[in-house]
Order: structure tokens, then sequence, then C-alpha cells
């Protein structure tokens, strides 16, 4: 009996430590556990925090690329209005240029024709045939300036018709007799050796007189330089 009991006694002691082992080794085993999940629990929470800092890095990058487009935009806006004022001061440059090219060429030839003009007059000639003599007196309307002229008008359109002949670069006298009244003034033009007689009032030419030698063209050659 009392062996019986003594031998209880041990299995008892023996399920007591066995029981102890295990319950060391439970605990062992959850420290492990708890160990490594707070491990795992700290791994996630750095990787959150980087996520969470790469996802602003992302942001902040979005808002970059967004401001560099809308600066690039207003730039491109800004070339473009830039160049289309630029085309537009151009064609408004070459409006002004080509109206003053046009002015200046108005006015350079009006300068040569006053020059001719003016070297026209400044070197008279006589008539070069009586044909080029009544011509010149069909083109000019001297006798057209009054109707039924008196005899003061008719002496004014020699005096005019002198004038004009000179401005064409022609030699043209009036004629003003010793006695008689003023409506007998006339003109006189020279054609080699022959001398006409014109009246202003009516364009009429007459031979008038003959002249030996014949007289030069110009009285002052253009190329004389007087």
């Amino acid at each position: 009996m009392s062996k019986s009991v003594g031998k209880a006694g041990n299995t008892f002691k023996m399920a007591t430590i066995i029981l102890g082992v295990l319950v060391i080794a439970a605990v062992v085993v959850i420290a492990v556990m708890a160990s490594q999940n707070g491990k795992a629990n700290a791994d996630l929470k750095d990787s959150q925090q980087q996520v969470a800092s790469l996802e602003s890095q992302v942001s902040s990058l979005q808002n970059n690329l967004s401001s560099t487009q809308t600066q690039l935009t207003a730039a491109t806006t800004a070339q473009a209005k830039a160049a289309s004022d630029l085309a537009a001061a151009k064609a408004a440059s070459d409006t002004q240029i080509s109206a003053l090219q046009k002015d200046i060429s108005s006015k350079q030839s009006t300068i040569d024709s006053q020059a001719a003009q003016i070297k026209t007059m400044s070197y008279p000639r006589h008539f070069s045939s009586v044909d080029e003599l009544t011509s010149w007196l069909q083109k000019d309307n001297t006798n057209t300036l009054y109707t039924n002229p008196t005899a003061v008008q008719k002496a004014q359109m020699a005096f005019i018709l002198q004038i004009r002949a000179a401005r064409a670069g022609y030699i043209m006298t009036v004629n003003i007799p010793l006695a008689g009244g003023l409506d007998l003034i006339t003109n006189r033009a020279l054609v080699g050796d022959v001398i006409y007689e014109v009246r202003a009032a009516d364009d009429f030419v007459q031979r008038w007189g003959s002249i030996s030698p014949a007289m030069p063209p110009y009285p002052i050659p253009p190329d004389s330089g007087q």
C-alpha cells in the first residue's frame, strides 16, 4: 500500500514537472511570438511612414510639374503674342516703308521734272521748224483765255504767250509797234533764217521776213556751263 502511494507520488511529481516544462515552453513561445509580432508591427509602421513620405514627395512633384506646366503654357502664350506683335509691327513697318518709298519716288520724280523744266527754261532755244511752232501753239490755250478780247486783253495775251513759250523752253519775243493801237502788238519767232509773226489771239502764223546768216538754235548752249 505504502509502495503504491509512493509510486503515485512520484508520478504526480513527474506530471508536475512536465506540466511546468510545458508551461515554460508555452510562455517562451508566446514571448517569442509577441516579440516577432512587435517587430512586424514596427516594420509595418516604418513602411507606412515611408509610403506616406513617398506619397508626399509624389504630391510635391505633381504640384511642381503642374506649376512648371502652367509656366510653360504662359511662356508659350507670351512667345506666340510676341511673335504676333512682331509680325504686326513688321507689317506696319513694311507698309510705312513702302509708303515712304512711294512718297520719295514721287517727290524725286517731281524734283527731276522741275530740274528738267528749270534746265529747259535756263537754256531756251528757237523753234526748229514752223511745224514745231504751230504744233506748240495748238497745244497752248492762250488764244482761248478771253472771249471777244479787247485791245488791252490782246496785248496781254501777247505777253502771256511769250512767258509760256519761255516756260516751255522756246524763244518768242513781243513786237511792240512804234505807232498804232495795242491790238497791233504781236509776237515774233525765229526759225533758222526766217522770222514768223504770231498773233496770240487766234494763233495765226505768217512769214514776216528773213535774216542772214541763220541764227544757231541756242543763244546759250546747255553744255556751255553758262
